[in-house]
Formats: structure tokens, sequence, C-alpha cells
């Protein structure tokens, strides 16, 4: 069953923007220039429009579609996890990744420490769309993308994708699923085959 649109909550979205009473389906556009990042020395960047939710229960699996024409360079849609406190919208071009909190005389320093989070998705790059992914820990982040095609049609055929998120012990598997490759899978193993794992990030529910 779809979630329930009263359970989330929004950030960098216009004030005039509502959630559905049913999320199986909602719409989301970016602005210029927005992203969901983090590079050293510089810090954070999370100025892209993100609905999110807090756990009441552990994580086990989520999973999303996503539907776009893309048209510019890094052009993107997906599902983020963060481990911690809740998002919040910050751009930090000059200020250093480990910030030091003001301190009185008797307290020892103590660094800002960012959270983790992955994110995953459909992203166009150098011309081609595809399935994309980046783990940001509190040093920095890294990136990877694997090309998206479609037998005979190439990757500009693709306009949708299935993201999965998967905990699997200590590990966040991130699995990715091209919508219309499935409807021809008959049986539970076809379409478990049409699943691919893009990453499996072995230190995300560690510590």
């Amino acid at each position: 069953m779809p979630p329930r649109g009263s359970s989330f909550s929004t950030l960098n979205l216009p004030s005039t923007f509502s959630l559905p009473e049913c999320m199986e389906y909602f719409t989301l556009t970016a602005g210029p220039n927005t992203d969901l990042w983090r590079k050293p020395p510089n810090g954070d960047t999370a100025t892209a429009p993100i609905v999110f939710t807090s756990l009441r229960n552990p994580f086990v699996v989520a999973e999303v579609t996503v539907s776009a024409d893309w048209e510019m360079e890094s052009d993107q849609g997906g599902i983020v996890v963060f481990a911690g406190a809740a998002p919040q919208s910050f751009s930090s071009e000059n200020v250093p990744i480990s910030a030091v909190t003001p301190l009185s005389r008797h307290e020892r320093p103590q660094s800002l420490r960012p959270c983790k989070w992955v994110k995953a998705g459909m992203e166009f790059c150098s011309g081609t769309v595809n399935a994309s992914s980046v783990s940001a820990t509190a040093d920095g982040a890294d990136w990877c993308v694997s090309p998206l095609c479609l037998p005979d049609n190439g990757p500009a055929s693709v306009h949708s994708l299935r993201i999965k998120f998967e905990r699997v012990g200590h590990s966040l598997v991130v699995w990715y699923q091209i919508p219309t490759l499935s409807p021809f899978a008959r049986t539970p193993g076809a379409v478990g085959s049409t699943w691919k794992k893009l990453r499996e990030v072995t230190w995300f529910f560690y510590g």
C-alpha cells in the first residue's frame, strides 16, 4: 500500500507545493543549479527539492520509480537515505566540512560530523542516461554511474528507472530495474533477473 502524504515533509519546495493524499504518484520540479552533494573542503550542498519521512522502525527496504525527460547535464532524480538527523537546506561553498563549534574555556574542541547518506537514481551525464549513485561520509562523497540502454534502442529510449535500497546485514545494497523490460518477465525468477546491482555500501549500517 502506498504511504500517506501526511507522513512526509518537504524541503526546498515552494509554499504552494502540496503533497497528494496517496504517495503512489507525485511530481517534483527542480530549479537550476540545485543539488545534493558533498565535496571537501567546501562541504555540503543540499538545495535539491526533497520529500522525506522519518522511520519508526529499523530500515529494511525502500523502492521508487523515477520518470522524466532529461535535457541538461546532471539532470537527475531518485531516492536518498540519511543516517542521522532530518535533512536541512544548506549550501556551504566557503565553510569547511569539519567546522569547529564555539566552546567555553572548560570544554574540549569537537568537530561537527556531517551525517552519512546514500542517494541513487537516474542521471543524464555526457549525453547518456545513467543509473547513478553517491555515498557520502563525513570526509566527502563518491559518485558512480552505469549507462542505461534498451536492446537495439540505446540509452535515449530509457525514460524511467526503478531504484531499490535493501539492507543486508550492515550493508546497503542498491538495485535498479528498467520498467519497460519487466513486463516481459513471466515468472518470479525472470522478474528477479531484471534487477541489476548497482553497488553495495558495506559500511552504511555499521556503527
